[in-house]
């Protein structure tokens, strides 16, 4: 690694960690500021909560693949710039929000608009090496899960102090001294991206076949839409499990906020070393045992004996599941020309989003017929069972692509997928 990809990755990682931080600051307090909005009615509330909780998923996954081509046919360093600005924008533009319909606007252009996590990953995966593809990924996968344990513990300690406009600029001047310096700092190569084919049919079919014409990155995508889902789908379900194993029930909020940080603090210290196995180990057979670890970590905590136990059991969860969505993206590189290799994360990133949105509201409807107890159960069986084809199967696909590769067909690292 050379002291300028070290400078560009440091930046990166930093930009990345900032962007989920300042998402994650807000998202456990947003019934608070629905209420500071002017709505007191709690299931206006709850409506509105749940509405710009999801906007940045729904808006991201519309707009993740246009940000990817561009940043393919243009530069991917000016890509994670603008993304940055925007997100800045946004969080100035949120700390002048007067109802709760503008917060709603805003969050979705904060999805729509943002896209940092993606534009970090493309530029990444452009700039570094074959063999670093794994470790790279881990790594910004680390970042992600920073940003996600300690961004609801600031909002925590910062709001009752600051409020929420205060905090909304505080973020917003950090990420923007943060863009101007990755304005100055940040280095592209001027290494020449290799044009993909175009596959014939119309525009549509032809971003669809670049990516799902090999059934090897399709399986992975299956599985990892299958994972989002039992992931994001444990969420709602989770305070009503835990509540079950806590006397007194005011305390069911500091339980799941204490296994929530156990859970992002197991996927931070491990993604790094997931990331480096996939650099030296088969990508499906890593996939695999990780899945079968989440999927049996979900279904203890189903039929734990006490309440105790939770926490190791989040806590394997944790650890298990920082290899599953890393693993599909550096499939999804590996198989990717450069001149596509924006578009193609982009797309897979809209494709995962479609289990992450679907899970909790599938839980809302299952939590109608079945105990938390049984959903917990199923998603963990879920969750291993995809990872159980992957295992089967990817490898199969490997070897047949492989075999029959020709040289310089643009795919790198097939052996080791």
């Amino acid at each position: 690694m050379t002291s300028a990809w070290k400078t560009n990755f440091r930046l990166l990682w930093v930009g990345h960690f900032l962007s989920v931080l300042s998402s994650m600051v807000i998202a456990p307090m947003l019934p608070f500021y629905v209420e500071q909005l002017g709505e007191d009615d709690p299931s206006s509330v709850l409506m509105w909560s749940g509405l710009c909780l999801v906007a940045p998923a729904v808006s991201a996954a519309m707009t993740a693949p246009l940000w990817g081509r561009l940043g393919d046919l243009s530069s991917r360093k000016w890509m994670v710039v603008r993304a940055l600005l925007a997100t800045v924008c946004v969080l100035a533009a949120m700390a002048w929000a007067a109802t709760p319909l503008q917060l709603l606007v805003l969050r979705f252009l904060q999805g729509a608009l943002g896209g940092v996590v993606d534009a970090v990953g493309a530029f990444a995966a452009s700039e570094a090496r074959p063999e670093e593809q794994g470790r790279v990924r881990g790594q910004l996968e680390g970042a992600l899960a920073a940003g996600s344990m300690l961004g609801p513990l600031l909002g925590g300690l910062f709001l009752g102090t600051v409020g929420f406009r205060s905090l909304f600029l505080l973020l917003g001047g950090v990420l923007l001294l943060w863009t101007l310096l990755c304005c100055l700092k940040l280095k592209e190569s001027r290494r020449e991206r290799p044009a993909a084919a175009k596959p014939a049919g119309g525009k549509g079919a032809r971003l669809w076949t670049s990516l799902l014409g090999d059934k090897r990155v399709i399986l992975y995508l299956s599985a990892g839409i299958v994972a989002n889902f039992a992931i994001y789908g444990l969420l709602p379900v989770q305070p009503l499990h835990v509540k079950q194993y806590v006397g007194d029930p005011s305390q069911t909020a500091l339980w799941v906020g204490m296994l929530q940080a156990v859970n992002w603090a197991s996927v931070w210290l491990s993604s790094g070393w997931w990331g480096r196995r996939n650099d030296a180990s088969p990508v499906n057979r890593n996939f695999m045992i990780a899945a079968a670890l989440c999927g049996a970590a979900v279904y203890m905590q189903a039929f734990a004996p006490g309440g105790v136990w939770l926490f190791p059991f989040r806590a394997l969860q944790g650890f298990a599941s920082s290899a599953l969505l890393q693993s599909v993206f550096v499939i999804v590189t590996r198989a990717s020309p450069g001149g596509q290799l924006g578009m193609r994360l982009g797309w897979t990133r809209s494709i995962l989003f479609t289990g992450q949105i679907a899970g909790p509201m599938a839980s809302g409807w299952l939590g109608a017929e079945l105990g938390s107890s049984a959903i917990l159960a199923l998603y963990g069986t879920m969750i291993a069972a995809g990872g159980l084809l992957v295992g089967l199967f990817a490898g199969a696909q490997a070897s047949a692509s492989s075999n029959g590769a020709h040289a310089g067909s643009g795919v790198s690292n097939i052996e080791r997928t």
